[in-house]
This record gives C-alpha cells, structure tokens and sequence, in this order.
C-alpha cells in the first residue's frame, strides 16, 4: 500500500469477519488484533485458533463459501 498524506491506513478486516488462509486455505473468523499479529478462530473444528502477521495472507471468503457453511451472503456496510 502506497502511504499518501490523509490517507486511510488500511488495518485489515473487522472482527468477526469470515477469512480464508490464503496458504494453507483454512477458513476462520477474525479475532480483535493485538499488538502484532491476526488471531484467526476456525470454523471447522479442527486445531485450535491460528495467527497471521500480514493480512497478506487472508482474503475474505467467497459467497459459496459461505453458503457451504450455511451462511448467507455477505453483506457491505
């Protein structure tokens, strides 16, 4: 991300937002950040919550995604 003057830092999603692990494509919501780092909670059970230091590495998950899980669509504020 270019920095410019009065421009907004981008600090990733929101807390309980529904993410997907670019590398590994584990699927979790996202926790309050701390100091550092993402804590990602996952929604299938397995393994316990996992961290990301670059929101790199997440992409939001897709409307399918969702739906498989029994979600409904997305919505945007």
């Amino acid at each position: 991300m270019t920095r410019k003057v009065g421009a907004a830092l981008w600090t990733g999603y929101r807390a309980g937002a529904l993410v997907v692990d670019r590398g590994t494509g584990r699927m979790g919501v996202m926790q309050p950040r701390t100091d550092d780092s993402y804590t990602i909670a996952p929604v299938d059970g397995s393994g316990g919550r996992w961290t990301v230091r670059s929101m790199d590495r997440l992409r939001l998950a897709t409307n399918d995604e969702r739906k498989a899980l029994g979600l409904g669509p997305r919505s945007v504020d």
